[in-house]
């Protein structure tokens, strides 16, 4: 069975979300976040420091507003200008610390079970004394908590696949919170990865028996299925 880590991570976050996108095929508004487009403006900037070559501040706004315009319905003028401030604020960052990015959005084929699980990876930084991490760019508003960015599976998944990929371990992972101005470091365990095996062969073994049922949580006022889950039977 092979499946994207998308389709992995909204099984985990609601098996009928899973069933109507991807089995019964329902047409879904794709979920636009203010920090998601923000991060699109991380990954130009990255891949220019991949490339050697530092885009500058007008490059990065005009990047931002060609992103806005496309996003016109879901971004006002406010927002606009907080993801001005928060690209100069990554500017700053990197003026200060001089990045080296070694690659990104490498792609990565992992297999577990019966389940092959295929997705891109985070940017990729040389560290001090020849130590590699993987960079996470959070545009949230909220600070980062320790404690989750510990258990944050998606994380676990970047150092499980960058060890795969590369035979060898990740140095740690380092999640840079633009708005805060603060670092935040993490590393994983063979445990971690024990934990993330578990879940990937159970989500495998759930979608293979049509295990599909409505999660209902916080997030569900967001969730582009809302419209279709009262009427929703598997």
């Amino acid at each position: 069975m092979i499946i994207t880590e998308q389709q992995f991570f909204d099984y985990i976050h609601c098996p009928a979300l899973f069933e109507m996108t991807y089995i019964k095929k329902i047409p879904m508004e794709e979920s636009t976040s203010f920090p998601k487009l923000l991060e699109k403006v991380a990954k130009y900037f990255y891949l220019h420091l991949l490339n050697g070559r530092i885009a500058s501040a007008s490059e990065l706004k005009k990047k931002w507003d060609s992103i806005c315009q496309a996003n016109e319905d879901k971004i006002d003028n406010k927002k606009v200008m907080e993801g001005i401030g928060l690209i100069f604020k990554l500017l700053n960052w990197a003026d200060k610390e001089q990045p080296v990015v070694l690659d990104i959005d490498t792609r990565y084929n992992i297999h577990v079970g019966n389940v092959e699980l295929v997705g891109n990876m985070e940017t990729i930084l040389a560290a001090p004394n020849k130590k590699y991490e993987l960079l996470i760019t959070s545009f949230s508003s909220r600070l980062p908590d320790q404690m989750m960015i510990d258990m944050k599976m998606k994380y676990t998944l970047e150092a499980y696949a960058f060890n795969k990929v590369y035979n060898k371990p990740v140095d740690g992972i380092r999640v840079y919170s633009v708005k805060h101005a603060k670092d935040f470091y993490t590393y994983r365990t063979d445990d971690d990865f024990k934990r993330l095996e578990t879940a990937i062969k159970s989500v495998g073994e759930s979608i293979e028996k049509g295990l599909y049922y409505p999660r209902e949580g916080i997030m569900c006022s967001s969730c582009p299925a809302k419209g279709y889950c009262r009427y929703w039977s598997c």
